[in-house]
């Protein structure tokens, strides 16, 4: 009986070192089929250089991007006076990014547009740096303000290049003001002529 208990022990031994064994083998078979699994589904390795399309119309831009095995999606309208309309002002992801195939595009193309920009009320109404900070959130571009005789940095006209904008006005957007405020100056008051008819002597004649 006691030779045989160490031998039990061996054995049970040996059958736990060979189920470990077995478990190990069908853990690192099983982790090896995930792995080729994922690089099928995910195409490991496999990827599309998006080409360039900016630039192109809508049609031309989708018609090289399916030919690519990609898609395309308009995203954005914007504006760009240096392009014609509907043609593909951004793209992205950008040229030459890696895709994998069936990604879609997002095109922003050029609206045509030019976007229309009201001119604010300013003048009489605002000192010159409100004024400045109102103009350029609406989008408008500004030059050195002009200064004329009246109070210190108080606006008094707001010009379009030789044109004295009103408030309310539409202009493009981007367009270049001018604001004409005051120096601090006091503005000469000309004097008023006295209407009072002035009677001429001969009027009356000679005998008076």
């Amino acid at each position: 009986m006691t030779e045989s208990k160490p031998r039990n022990k061996r054995a049970d031994l040996i059958r736990l070192l060979i189920h470990l064994a077995l478990m190990m083998v069908t853990f690192i078979i099983i982790l090896m089929l995930v792995f080729r699994w994922l690089n099928i589904y995910t195409r490991h390795g496999k990827y599309i250089e998006v080409p360039s399309v900016t630039g192109l119309s809508q049609e031309e831009a989708e018609s090289i991007l399916t030919a690519g095995k990609l898609k395309a999606e308009v995203s954005d309208f914007q504006f760009d006076r240096n392009m014609e309309a509907g043609a593909v002002i951004r793209q992205q992801p950008e040229a030459g990014a890696h895709v994998k195939d069936g990604r879609t595009i997002y095109l922003t193309l050029n609206s045509g547009k030019e976007p229309m920009r009201t001119v604010p009320d300013l003048a009489d109404n605002s000192s010159l740096r409100a004024a400045e900070s109102r103009l350029r959130i609406e989008g408008f571009r500004l030059t050195e303000p002009v200064r004329i005789d009246g109070d210190l940095d108080w606006v008094y006209e707001i010009r379009y290049g030789d044109s004295i904008v009103k408030a309310g006005t539409e202009l493009p957007e981007g367009s270049l003001l001018t604001i004409v405020v005051g120096n601090g100056n006091e503005v000469e008051q000309e004097e008023e002529t006295d209407s009072t008819m002035i009677i001429e002597y001969d009027f009356f004649g000679d005998g008076l």
